[in-house]
């Protein structure tokens, strides 16, 4: 028995230590993505690059690391017209998806490679397959509704991004893009009740704020300018 219990104490030591290892490779990881996304927002790509390649190796399975190094590769790519580099940004944005199929991120910035590279359909068909692996997320129909909206179909991107906001009434984001298209559509009076809704959950946003002015405003002319012609 006490062969035995000295057995399981050195199993649970372990597991112990591996935690506590696996802990510190994340802690170690999550700093170096964040002096990589300081490299970057400096324009410095190539330190950026290997700031996220560090994270990588300490560790393999962070989504997050495969999103910014594969943001850094496209960056690099689109500048340098390397295709090689674009490819890889590519399969580098995969992988992330892979190891984190809800990373809104990397489905973000996937669907705009495909269609900076000309296949609108696979951008599509990537959305609307990750909305149908979570249809209780709305994030992937903020994205479906985006991409509707970038070619002109303001209807189809007004209707899914309202299934969004049913979903999900207090996404910020949703209702922004809700406001955004609601205004190209002249829908002045739902847009700011949109915008209203995204400001009074987050009042940080100061282009939300500026749409609101701006709409308040107008829609206070139109009344004036009403009042003047009866």
């Amino acid at each position: 028995m006490l062969i035995q219990n000295r057995i399981q104490l050195g199993v649970v030591g372990t597991a112990m230590v591996l935690i506590v290892v696996s802990s510190g490779c994340r802690f170690a990881a999550n700093r170096q993505n964040s002096i990589g996304r300081q490299a970057y927002e400096s324009g410095q790509l190539a330190q950026a690059v290997n700031r996220f390649q560090q994270a990588l190796n300490l560790d393999p399975n962070n989504s997050d690391a495969y999103y910014n190094l594969a943001s850094s590769y496209y960056q690099m790519g689109k500048q340098a017209k390397n295709s090689q580099w674009v490819n890889q940004a590519e399969q580098l944005f995969r992988q992330s998806i892979a190891i984190n199929d809800q990373n809104s991120n990397a489905h973000r910035a996937l669907a705009g490679l495909l269609i900076e590279s000309d296949r609108q359909q696979s951008a599509f068909d990537l959305v609307d397959d990750w909305r149908r692996r979570h249809p209780t997320s709305a994030e992937p129909l903020i994205e479906i509704a985006c991409l509707y909206q970038e070619y002109g179909d303001n209807r189809r991107a007004t209707d899914f991004l309202s299934d969004a906001v049913r979903l999900d009434p207090q996404n910020i984001r949703a209702l922004s893009a809700l406001g955004h298209v609601r205004e190209a559509q002249g829908q002045l009076n739902l847009a700011l009740e949109n915008y209203n809704r995204a400001y009074q959950l987050d009042n940080r946003q100061i282009e939300v704020a500026r749409r609101i002015q701006d709409i308040s405003s107008r829609l206070a002319a139109g009344q004036v300018g009403n009042q003047q012609i009866r």
